[in-house]
C-alpha cells in the first residue's frame, strides 16, 4: 500500500531506466563539454595568431616611427646647418658690401685727386705756354 502524499515507489526497471537516461545525459554533457573545449582551443589559437600579427605590426610601426624620428632629427640638423650657412653668407655679403663702399670711396677720392692733378697740369701747361710766349716776345725785342 502506498501512503498518501508520498511519491510512488519505483520498480527496479524504472530505476535502471532512470540511471541509463541520466548516464546518457551525462555522456551528452561530456560530449558538449569536449566540443566547447575544442572550440575554445581553436579560438585561443586564433587569438594567439591575431596577437602575434598585432605584435609584428606594432614592432614594424615602432621601427617606422624610430626611422621617422631619425629622419626628422637629420632634417632638423640639416636645417640648422643651412640656417648657419645662410647667416655666414649674409655676414660675408655685408662685409663685401662694406669693402665695395670703401673701394668706391677710394676711387672717388682718386678721381678727385686725378682731376685736381689734371687741372694743375693744365694750369702749369698754360703758364709754360704763356712763359714761352713771353720768352719768345722778349727774344724778338
Amino acid at each position: 500500500p502506498q501512503r498518501q502524499g508520498s511519491p510512488p515507489k519505483a520498480s527496479g526497471v524504472d530505476v535502471v531506466r532512470a540511471a541509463l537516461a541520466e548516464g546518457l545525459e551525462v555522456a551528452e554533457l561530456r560530449r558538449r563539454l569536449e566540443e566547447e573545449r575544442a572550440e575554445a582551443a581553436r579560438a585561443a589559437e586564433e587569438a594567439a595568431e591575431h596577437a602575434a600579427g598585432l605584435s609584428a605590426r606594432a614592432a614594424a610601426s615602432e621601427r617606422a616611427n624610430e626611422e621617422a624620428e631619425a629622419a626628422l632629427r637629420r632634417s632638423s640638423a640639416a636645417q640648422q646647418d643651412a640656417a648657419e650657412s645662410l647667416r655666414r653668407t649674409e655676414a660675408d655679403l655685408r662685409r663685401t658690401e662694406a669693402e665695395l663702399r670703401r673701394t668706391e670711396a677710394e676711387v672717388q677720392e682718386r678721381d678727385a685727386s686725378l682731376g685736381a692733378a689734371e687741372a694743375t697740369v693744365r694750369e702749369a701747361a698754360a703758364r709754360a705756354s704763356s712763359l714761352e710766349g713771353s720768352l719768345e716776345a722778349a727774344r724778338r725785342a
